[in-house]
């Protein structure tokens, strides 16, 4: 855990995105930045009950592609929160200053954030927004075997998306998913009483714990994963660490992240067929759904049904497959 060291506010025009992405919650004077793929739905959540705002009855109405129903928390009309770019200026200096408010943010390891990152927004294809670094980021495929067929490596996969992201930084920067967490937090400029390291045991219950003594109600932290369930360190090696250690340099300088030892190299992990065809049925779902709940709200079904088949082949990379639990996340 850390906490800001700065004694004055910064000047909110001059903090980039952190202005239109932080949020608050006014009736427990509390700022959050939610950093993605730091928590960021967790500590959503959590603030949302905290604060009372949290309307999950409004998921069913909303018009929009999510993943599973957990990940509804990210629409305002959900999470009832107030964005800090919509307050005057003068309330944001009063929020970013004011001994009375307390400011929190969420980050995570730079390498295991990139890992999060290109897993939901480019392997399983989670948002439109990313259609020029799928292309970048293609999926890496085997040599064809005796039948000419040819299957996904995950972890070469993953490796060709850290030399794409240093190549063509740029254009995966249009997807904040991927921005430097120091880009967004602003730690050298927001006084924060809490920075969590949300990859650390512990970290995120004690962002529970605050908001419960703020706010007296009964929040808990509960594990909102939407992932795979593949350890990043059973797909990056040492080289492709580098790369990533490399591209979020400033997170590595603003928040003390240790550079960590990686394995050498890595196995191929290669899919299934029936891994193959559930990704295949996966994408092309998700990809419908955003079509159908761009045009209305009849088929709510749609919008959920691929967390379906997200769970599914989490399932066969667990089980169907001859990996040790290490493998898995907890």
């Amino acid at each position: 855990m850390q906490s800001g060291s700065q004694s004055t506010s910064a000047d909110p025009p001059h903090l980039g995105e952190f202005v239109h992405v932080a949020l608050v919650a006014p009736s427990l004077k509390v700022l959050y930045l939610p950093t993605p793929k730091a928590a960021c739905t967790t500590i959503k959540t959590m603030l949302a009950t905290a604060a009372g705002t949290h309307r999950p009855d409004m998921a069913d109405r909303l018009a929009i592609m999510h993943v599973s129903r957990a990940q509804t928390i990210h629409h305002p009309a959900v999470h009832g929160l107030t964005r800090f770019a919509d307050l005057p200026e003068r309330e944001q200096r009063e929020i970013l200053s004011s001994r009375e408010w307390m400011r929190i943010a969420s980050v995570r390891d730079p390498v295991s954030r990139a890992y999060s990152a290109w897993e939901n927004r480019i392997f399983m294809r989670a948002h439109r927004r990313t259609t020029r670094v799928i292309e970048l980021a293609h999926d890496m495929m085997t040599a064809p075997d005796s039948s000419g067929a040819t299957r996904i490596d995950v972890a070469a996969s993953f490796a060709h998306f850290a030399r794409m992201l240093g190549e063509h930084a740029d254009e995966f920067m249009v997807d904040h998913h991927f921005w430097p967490q120091s880009r967004v937090v602003r730690a050298d400029a927001v006084d924060y009483d809490m920075i969590a390291r949300v990859d650390q045991p512990g970290q995120i219950d004690a962002v529970a714990a605050l908001l419960r003594e703020r706010s007296g109600r009964d929040v808990v932290a509960a594990r909102l994963n939407e992932g795979l369930g593949v350890r990043v360190e059973r797909v990056c090696d040492q080289r492709t660490a580098n790369r990533l250690m490399a591209i979020y340099e400033s997170d590595y300088a603003a928040f003390g992240f240790s550079r960590r030892e990686w394995p050498p190299t890595v196995a191929p992990l290669v899919l299934t067929d029936t891994e193959s065809r559930l990704l295949s049925a996966y994408r092309n779902a998700f990809e419908r759904g955003i079509s159908v709940a761009q045009e209305s709200q009849r088929r709510r079904g749609a919008r959920y049904g691929v967390g379906q088949m997200r769970r599914a082949l989490s399932e066969l990379l667990r089980g169907n497959r001859t990996t040790s639990a290490k493998d898995i996340q907890p």
